[in-house]
């Protein structure tokens, strides 16, 4: 491996230093020139199963309903809010809300909550499993 900062080819340890901000795999020699970084190893969460999208470990699974584009739109109109003021109320840009209307975008259940909590829906539901 070449040292990102000097070029060199890197005998030995690898360093990782912070230099102006920016996060470099360095020689021995160029370490000098910045704090070392270290990370912590993240835990792993994996999921098996079913479990993916289970609420509360109980034997149910969130889906976004069928007629969702119909919903959302609606909704809208009732409060009187064009496309690009729920966009902003959500933090998306109105050509996802469009997309959102048309049917073209099906929401994530984060993105769906955010949309039942702008405009008073409820778009996401519960289907048990036995």
């Amino acid at each position: 491996m070449k040292c990102e900062l000097c070029g060199r080819n890197i005998t030995g340890k690898i360093h990782t230093v912070e230099i102006e901000g920016a996060i470099l795999k360095v020689c021995d020699k160029c370490s000098k020139l910045g704090k070392s970084v270290t990370y912590k190893k993240k835990p792993v969460i994996t999921r098996t199963g079913f479990n993916f999208g289970v609420k509360d470990e109980s034997l149910s699974e969130l889906y976004i309903r069928e007629d969702y584009y119909k919903v959302i739109k609606e909704a809208r109109e009732r409060l009187g809010l064009t496309q690009e003021e729920l966009g902003r109320k959500l933090g998306e840009k109105s050509s996802v809300i469009s997309k959102l209307e048309t049917g073209k975008l099906k929401p994530s259940i984060p993105l769906a909550k955010k949309i039942e909590h702008v405009l008073k829906v409820k778009i996401i539901e519960e289907e048990e499993r036995i």
